[in-house]
């Protein structure tokens, strides 16, 4: 099971939630696969990791007090599952706000800041971006960069030496064609470590830009 499959089936037997509630859990486990997938884990071994959806989905409705009813099915074989509709007498969350495990996440009770705290902080931390962060990860890219013109390089390296040796046939020529194999290793190696390395920068860059957006929100 991949992350799309995982993710829609989870979204399946969340129903009876609302959706924003709904949303806020996709979007905790979606951020989850990114991290884990930045790290280097494949998605199928991610979603055998964090068990099945429907368990999953279980544990999440119970902590709201709903129970999922046993399996349905209709007559084209596909599962019945109640909408928020046919839980009214559950879907009082306001009750839950003080006490929910789930309330960071899919609650967020607190009012916007005021304009004048909001204007302070979005500048704030813009100053901070321009002096600082904007640098960081641009030299962090030109780096990444750097290193992917590298290793690409070192990978093709063997034409070079093969192209030297159909030129010239000669001891020199068959040292370089050996020379240049021995650099495309290096090269495949490389390749190998920046590809974790990029799939970082870039998670962390959405991840930096998400919390952008709560903080000009007033939610941060």
């Amino acid at each position: 099971m991949n992350k799309e499959h995982f993710l829609i089936e989870l979204k399946i037997y969340l129903k009876p939630l609302s959706p924003q509630h709904q949303a806020a859990v996709l979007e905790k486990y979606d951020t989850l696969f990114e991290e884990r997938t930045a790290a280097g884990e494949a998605e199928e071994q991610i979603a055998k990791s964090l068990g099945k959806p429907r368990s999953i989905a279980e544990e999440i409705l119970k902590e709201f007090g709903i129970d999922i009813p046993e399996k349905k099915l209709t007559r084209d074989g596909w599962q019945e599952i109640p909408s928020s509709e046919e839980y009214d007498e559950y879907t009082e969350f306001e009750k839950f706000v003080s006490e929910h495990p789930y309330k960071e996440e899919l609650f967020d009770t607190r009012p916007p800041e005021k304009i004048g705290m909001r204007v302070f902080k979005s500048c704030a931390l813009l100053a901070f971006d321009f002096l600082f962060m904007i640098w960081m990860f641009v030299a962090f890219a030109a780096v990444v960069f750097s290193c992917w013109i590298a290793a690409i390089v070192l990978v093709l390296s063997p034409i070079l030496g093969t192209y030297s040796l159909i030129v010239g046939f000669n001891d020199a020529g068959l040292f370089q064609l050996f020379f240049t194999i021995f650099l495309s290793g290096i090269g495949i190696i490389g390749v190998v470590i920046l590809l974790p390395l990029t799939r970082l920068f870039f998670s962390s860059l959405k991840n930096y830009i998400k919390w952008h957006g709560k903080v000009f929100r007033g939610r941060a």
